[in-house]
C-alpha cells in the first residue's frame, strides 16, 4: 500500500479533497492508494470454467468502469495541477443564482493561488447567455466553465452545442468515487449522460408558500388542501416567461400524486393574480394581500429575516417528496482556453471541500445541499439532509426536461380565462 506524502497531502497539488473536523474550516486532506492481490486455487474442470466465466464477466465489466472514470493517480494529478498552474488562469461563468460566488472563488484561490479567476462573469442567466453566444460569434473563446441552473443549460447550452463531454474532465479519486454520491452514481440531465452534471441537491415539494398570520401549516394534510374553494382568488402565482423553465414546475407536473390536474386547479380554478418580479410575489405574500403563493421564491430568506412567510414543509404532507436541483449544474464550454486549469477548477469544485464552499455560499437556503453523500451534517441545514427513511422523487431526469407540454398547458390555461 503506498502513502501519499506531506507535501502531497497538504500542498497545492496534493491529490484528496477530505475535510477533516478542524476550527479553522476547510482544511486537512487524506488519500491512500489501495492494491489488492488474489490467490489462485486448483479446482475441478467443472468449477474452474465457471470461475473462469465469471471473472471474464467481472474484467469485462471493470474495464468499462476504468474506462469511463480513469482516476488520476497522485503523480498524473500533481501533473495536471502543474499544467493547470503554468495556464496560470481559468474563466467561470456562473449565474447568480449559485449563491456569494465570493465565498466560492475565495476558496479555490486558497487552494490554488496559481491559477487566477480571470473574465470570471456573474449575473442573470438571460444576461450571460446571450454574451456568451456573442463573444463566440465573434470569434473570441474566452470561457472554460459555467454555473447555472440545469434547466437553464437544457434550454440554452445544451441545443447550441457549446460543451464539451463532463466524464474526461472527472479525473481526481474523490470525484470519481461513485460510492460518495446520491444513489452511487453521477446525475446529468441530458440524455448521453455526459453534458450537463448536477451537483446541487435540494429538497422539493409542492411550491406553496403562505403568510403564517393568515394560513396554519398543521391544518394542511395534503397539497391538495389548499385548492379547495376558499382559497379562490387568494392566490398569487408567479408568470414565467416562454424562455423559462421551472424545477419545481416540473415536479408537479409529473409528480404521480399531483400532476396536470393540480396546476390547472392553481392557474385556472383559484384565479390566481400574476406577478413576474419575484420580491413582489414575497411581498404581497408577506403583507398578507395575498396569503398564499405558487412559486414564490427566496421564501427561506424572507423568513430568516422576520417576515410572516414559510414555505410548505414536504415532509409534512401526503405527497411524495422530490430530490432535484433548480440552480446548481456545471458544464464545460468547448473550445476552452485553459483545459488543465478548466480540470483543476472542476474537480476542486465537484469534491467535497468545492462542495462545502458551494453550501457555505447559501447559507440562506434552508433546502439547498449537495449530490455528495459525505459533505458534514453540522454544514447542512436539517431539510438539506437527505432522510435515508425517504424515497425521494429524482426531478432532473432526461425524460422530464423537456419542458414544452409544461408551457403548452400554461398557455392553454391562460388562453381558457
Amino acid at each position: 500500500m503506498q502513502r501519499l506524502t506531506k507535501q502531497q497531502m497538504t500542498g497545492t497539488a496534493g491529490l484528496s479533497w477530505m475535510v477533516t473536523p478542524m476550527a479553522t474550516g476547510i482544511i486537512g486532506w487524506s488519500e491512500t492508494l489501495n492494491g489488492n492481490s488474489q490467490g489462485v486455487r486448483t479446482m475441478t474442470r467443472k468449477w474452474s470454467s465457471l470461475i473462469f466465466v465469471l471473472l471474464l464477466k467481472l474484467m469485462l465489466v471493470t474495464a468499462g468502469a476504468a474506462a469511463e472514470t480513469k482516476p488520476a493517480g497522485a503523480q498524473e494529478w500533481n501533473a495536471l495541477v502543474k499544467k493547470a498552474e503554468e495556464e496560470g488562469e481559468v474563466a467561470i461563468y456562473a449565474t447568480d443564482s449559485i449563491g456569494h460566488a465570493q465565498t466560492i472563488w475565495a476558496a479555490f484561490q486558497k487552494r490554488y493561488p496559481k491559477i487566477k479567476l480571470v473574465g470570471t462573469s456573474l449575473g442573470r442567466g438571460s444576461d450571460l447567455f446571450p454574451k456568451l453566444f456573442s463573444e463566440r460569434r465573434a470569434g473570441k473563446y474566452i470561457t472554460d466553465v459555467f454555473l447555472a441552473g440545469p434547466t437553464a443549460v437544457h434550454l440554452n447550452l445544451y441545443p447550441a452545442k457549446v460543451l464539451d463531454p463532463m466524464p474526461p474532465a472527472l479525473v481526481h479519486p474523490n470525484v470519481t468515487d461513485l460510492s460518495k454520491w446520491w444513489q452511487g452514481k453521477h446525475h446529468y440531465v441530458d440524455v448521453e449522460r455526459q453534458y450537463n452534471f448536477v451537483y446541487e441537491s435540494a429538497l422539493y415539494g409542492p411550491p406553496l408558500s403562505f403568510n403564517t398570520g393568515i394560513v396554519n401549516e398543521k391544518d394542511i394534510k395534503s397539497a391538495w388542501d389548499l385548492v379547495q374553494p376558499q382559497w379562490k382568488g387568494k392566490y398569487a402565482v408567479l408568470q414565467l416567461n416562454a424562455t423559462q423553465g421551472s424545477t419545481a414546475l416540473s415536479y408537479v407536473y409529473y409528480h404521480p400524486q399531483l400532476g396536470p390536474k393540480f396546476i390547472e386547479r392553481i392557474y385556472r380554478d383559484m384565479e390566481p393574480t400574476f406577478f413576474r418580479d419575484l420580491r413582489q410575489g414575497t411581498d404581497w405574500l408577506a403583507q398578507g394581500k395575498f396569503p398564499v403563493c405558487f412559486l414564490c421564491r427566496r421564501i427561506d430568506r424572507a423568513q430568516m429575516q422576520g417576515l410572516p412567510v414559510a414555505e410548505l414543509d414536504p415532509y409534512s404532507i401526503a405527497e411524495r417528496p422530490g430530490i432535484g436541483s433548480g440552480s446548481g449544474a456545471i458544464v464545460l464550454i468547448n473550445r476552452h482556453p485553459h483545459p488543465s486549469a478548466a480540470k483543476v477548477f472542476i474537480n476542486w469544485f465537484l469534491s467535497q471541500e468545492g462542495q462545502i464552499a458551494f453550501r457555505q455560499a447559501n447559507t440562506d437556503e434552508l433546502r439547498v445541499g449537495s449530490m455528495r453523500e459525505d459533505l458534514p451534517q453540522e454544514v447542512l441545514p436539517p431539510l438539506a439532509r437527505r432522510r435515508k427513511d425517504q424515497d425521494y422523487l429524482f426531478i432532473n431526469r432526461p425524460e422530464w426536461m423537456d419542458f414544452k407540454p409544461i408551457q403548452d398547458l400554461l398557455e392553454q390555461l391562460k388562453k381558457s380565462k
